[in-house]
Formats: structure tokens, sequence, C-alpha cells
């Protein structure tokens, strides 16, 4: 996990710290590509520090890999107090 991930994961939390918050939104924070953004919530979600929905249909906060929510897990918050 680098400095990147750790932006992700603070942003993720100061938007909604128990809920599915939009990755757009996330986004609208971080400035990153899009496509980017979502390959590393993709290897966020397989170390267990966030976890993704996925949308058959894309609306306009959904990432471009169909990425239409994501959810700071416990283990992603703990990381964020660990920094």
């Amino acid at each position: 996990m680098d400095d990147i991930d750790l932006k992700i994961l603070g942003a993720i939390n100061s938007i909604s710290p128990k809920s599915f918050v939009s990755p757009v939104k996330v986004n609208d924070l971080l400035k990153l590509n899009e496509t980017e953004l979502g390959n590393r919530l993709k290897l966020l979600k397989k170390s267990g520090h966030v976890d993704i929905m996925t949308g058959e249909y894309p609306s306009s906060l959904t990432l471009p890999n169909a990425i239409s929510k994501v959810y700071l897990t416990d283990l992603g918050r703990e990381s964020l107090t660990q920094k």
C-alpha cells in the first residue's frame, strides 16, 4: 500500500466512514484518472481494505470499470489510524 492508496482510504473516510459512497465523489476529492482509481479500488478490495459494488447499468456516479459504490472496511479504517 502506497501514499495514493492511503489518500483513497482517507477520501472515502471523509465522505462517509460507515456507509457505501460513490467512487466518483471520492475522485472529486482526489482528481485521479478514473480507470486508475478503479484499478486501485479492486486491489484494495483484494487486500480487504474496502468493499466494492459493481453495477450493470452505468450512471454518472459509476467508474468506467463498473464500480458504483465503495465502502471502507474495519481494516481500511485501522490503516488510516496507523499512518
